[in-house]
């Protein structure tokens, strides 16, 4: 996979993101009433936008090392599946072009057949591909809550590892992030 500058500004925001949790993790926490419900809204937003990668793992990791790690994973998995709609939605709608051609029609009979494991499993790896896996499942017409509930399943398992893993981490590279920022 070639790298663009999409995936780089992704990466950096990420990573700036990480360092700013990290360095004003007292402060955030003091906004704690706002913090879960921001957490899902910002993992909503950052999974709507179909087939460009947004770090909505990185919240959930960062935020992690804020606040109760399973609540946490709960909002993200929550947002993310909501956001994770528009790739399906957007499948219905381009139903049309697609389900006469033998690709469409592929995609059909393989989501009827494996739709909610195969939500379920790219719903929890950490790869951009879930889009064309929303996609696929608008396409072949699958049901809107079984699309949902395999989605939030992988989503949320992912999220729950990636807040307690933030949980855990952060707090350990706090020190050295203030030593090396001269905070």
């Amino acid at each position: 996979m070639q790298w663009g500058w999409r995936q780089l500004f992704s990466m950096l925001a990420a990573a700036a993101f990480i360092i700013f949790v990290t360095l004003f993790r007292q402060p955030l926490l003091e906004g704690a009433r706002f913090g879960y419900l921001g957490i899902a809204v910002a993992c909503a937003a950052a999974n709507a936008t179909v087939l460009l990668p947004a770090p909505s793992s990185a919240i959930v990791f960062a935020f992690g090392a804020v606040y109760e790690p399973f609540w946490v994973a709960l909002a993200g998995g929550i947002g993310a599946t909501v956001g994770e709609l528009m790739g399906y939605l957007l499948g219905i709608s381009g139903r049309g072009l697609v389900e006469q051609r033998p690709f469409g029609q592929r995609v059909q009979t393989w989501m009827a057949r494996n739709g909610f494991v195969t939500v379920l499993v790219f719903a929890f790896l950490p790869l951009p591909l879930f889009d064309l896996v929303g996609l696929a499942a608008g396409i072949a017409r699958m049901n809107v809550l079984i699309f949902l509930g395999a989605t939030f399943i992988g989503k949320f398992l992912k999220m729950l590892l990636y807040a307690y893993a933030g949980a855990g981490l952060i707090p350990l590279l706090e020190p050295f992030l203030r030593r090396a920022l001269g905070t």
